[in-house]
């Protein structure tokens, strides 16, 4: 699916997601990560689980330890479900709540979508999204 480029304070923007990737537009032009992805700050990363089903069944903790690295830094986690909004793992919100940042979950091509209005707006937020095929 493609999105309409805008300006995003200098984070990079989402450009298009699917067939198992991310594409996003940077300075130097657009870059496409495969799987799924990770956005701290400015930069977008590879981010190890595939499915929730990946992020259920590994260390959660691991998963998100650069995120709760962040802690005082950013106000929330935006994470993109994948295909379809589905619940967070168990212990997710609570890990993230005793480190003060919240949770906003949606459907990954929901979560891209706000994450550009986000990023314009030059809020502090933590992106990790599960890819849609």
């Amino acid at each position: 699916m493609q999105l309409v480029p805008a300006t995003g304070k200098g984070r990079p923007l989402i450009t298009a997601y699917g067939a198992g990737g991310f594409r996003f537009g940077l300075e130097t032009g657009d870059v496409r990560l495969e799987g799924s992805v990770l956005i701290l700050a400015d930069t977008p990363s590879a981010w190890g689980p595939l499915t929730m089903a990946d992020l259920m069944a590994g260390n959660l903790a691991d998963h998100v330890a650069p995120i709760l690295a962040l802690t005082g830094e950013i106000e929330f986690l935006l994470l993109g479900t994948g295909p379809d909004l589905v619940p967070p793992p168990s212990g997710l919100r609570d890990l993230l709540k005793g480190a003060g940042i919240g949770l906003e979950l949606m459907a990954t091509p929901a979560a891209c979508r706000t994450y550009n209005h986000l990023a314009t707006e030059g809020r502090h937020f933590a992106v990790a999204m599960l890819p849609v095929t």
